[in-house]
C-alpha cells in the first residue's frame, strides 16, 4: 500500500489543514492511497475518531463549470440518501454546507480542492456481469433516484457537457492522430463506420423530460458493504431521460454480454417503480455516444502525452463493436 507521504507533496493535501477545514474531531494518524482511481486522487485518511475517504478532486475535462457540477451532484447525493439509497456518509464543509474545501498541499505550494466521506468498508465489484441480487438492487436504486425527479438548478451547465461524441468528431480526431504520427492512426480512421453505427442510435430528446441521475453507475462505483451494496462517487451527476439511464444501468451491470443480469436490473426497477420502460436501441444511444467520448478522450490524452502513444485502441474498438452490436438488436438480446 502506498502511503500519502510517498507521493509528490504538491499533489497531496496537508492532512492537518483538511482536519481543520472540515472541523474533524480527533488526531490525524496518516493516509494511504486508494488504488483504482484514475481521474482523482483518493486517500484513506486515518484519524483517532475514525477513517475517512479523502478525495482530491480534479478537472480532467478542463472546463470551468466543474465545481458547479459537483455542487448539483452533492444535492442529488443527499436527496438519494434520504430516499433510501445506500451511499457513504458525506462530510459537509462547515459554514457553507458544501462538498468542496480548498486546502494547501503538503508542501504549501498550491491549494487543492478536496471532499470527504466517512470511510465505507466493503468489497469491490468485478467488472463482470453481476449476480441477480446485485442486479435487482441496482434496478431498485435507479428507480429510487428517478422517483426524486430532481431537475438541474442550472440547466445551462450541461449544454456542452463533455462525453457525448458522435461520428462528426472522427475526421478531426483522425487528422490529429495522423499529424502526431500515432501508430494507430490508420486503425482509428478505419473505425469511422463503427462510430457511424453508434451515432445512428442517438436520437434527439426533450431536455424537459430529463432528471438528474448518478451519471456513472458502474461496477467500479459499487461496494458490497456489511449492510448491502453501496453506491459511490456522485461526482458526475447529469440530467438524463429515465429510460436512457435505466437502459445504460442494465447493460452495464450485464457487462454488455449477459441478458440475465440486464433483465434482473429491469425487474428490480419494476419492483419499485411499478413498471420498467421497454428498452430500445435508441435508449442506448447516449451510452454509446459517451463511449465514443471515452475513446476520443483516450486518444487525445495519448497524443498529448507523446510517443510511444501507448493506447490499446484495438481493445477499445473491439469493446465498442460488441456494444454497438448488442444495442442494435437489444430487444431480441434481452429476450434471449
Amino acid at each position: 500500500m502506498t502511503r500519502a507521504e510517498e507521493l509528490e507533496p504538491a499533489g497531496v493535501p496537508d492532512l492537518l489543514a483538511v482536519r481543520d477545514a472540515f472541523a474533524l474531531p480527533g488526531r490525524v494518524l496518516g493516509a494511504d492511497v486508494v488504488a483504482g482511481s484514475w481521474s482523482n486522487l483518493v486517500l484513506r485518511m486515518r484519524t483517532t475518531a475514525g477513517d475517512l475517504a479523502l478525495k482530491v478532486v480534479r478537472n480532467p475535462w478542463g472546463v470551468p463549470e466543474w465545481l458547479d457540477w459537483l455542487a448539483e451532484g452533492w444535492l442529488l447525493e443527499h436527496a438519494a440518501a434520504a430516499g433510501g439509497v445506500r451511499v457513504p456518509q458525506p462530510v459537509a464543509v462547515p459554514g457553507d454546507g458544501g462538498c468542496v474545501a480548498w486546502v494547501p498541499s503538503a508542501d504549501a505550494a498550491v491549494r487543492l480542492p478536496v471532499r470527504l466521506h466517512r470511510w465505507q468498508p466493503g468489497e469491490a465489484v468485478a467488472r463482470e456481469p453481476v449476480g441477480d441480487a446485485l442486479a435487482r438492487w441496482t434496478g431498485e436504486t435507479v428507480a429510487r433516484v428517478h422517483a426524486l425527479a430532481m431537475k438541474p438548478l442550472r440547466p445551462e451547465l450541461y449544454a456542452d457537457r463533455a462525453g457525448l461524441t458522435t461520428v462528426a468528431h472522427w475526421p478531426a480526431l483522425v487528422s490529429r492522430a495522423r499529424e502526431a504520427g500515432a501508430p494507430w492512426a490508420g486503425l482509428l480512421a478505419s473505425s469511422e463506420p463503427l462510430a457511424a453505427r453508434a451515432s445512428a442510435l442517438l436520437e434527439p430528446w426533450d431536455d424537459a423530460d430529463a432528471v438528474l441521475v448518478h451519471g456513472d453507475l458502474d461496477q467500479k462505483n459499487l461496494l458490497l458493504g456489511p449492510d448491502g451494496p453501496v453506491l459511490l462517487d456522485w461526482d458526475v451527476v447529469l440530467p438524463s431521460l429515465p429510460a436512457h439511464d435505466l437502459a445504460h444501468a442494465a447493460l452495464t451491470m450485464a457487462a454488455w454480454r449477459d441478458p440475465r443480469a440486464a433483465r434482473a436490473v429491469l425487474d428490480g426497477y419494476a419492483a419499485v417503480a411499478g413498471a420498467a420502460p421497454r428498452v430500445r436501441g435508441s435508449d442506448l444511444g447516449p451510452a454509446l455516444a459517451s463511449r465514443l467520448g471515452w475513446i476520443r478522450f483516450s486518444v487525445d490524452r495519448s497524443i498529448d502525452a507523446g510517443p510511444p502513444y501507448d493506447l490499446d485502441l484495438v481493445g477499445l474498438l473491439e469493446d465498442l463493436d460488441r456494444r454497438v452490436g448488442v444495442a442494435e438488436r437489444v430487444e431480441d438480446w434481452l429476450a434471449g
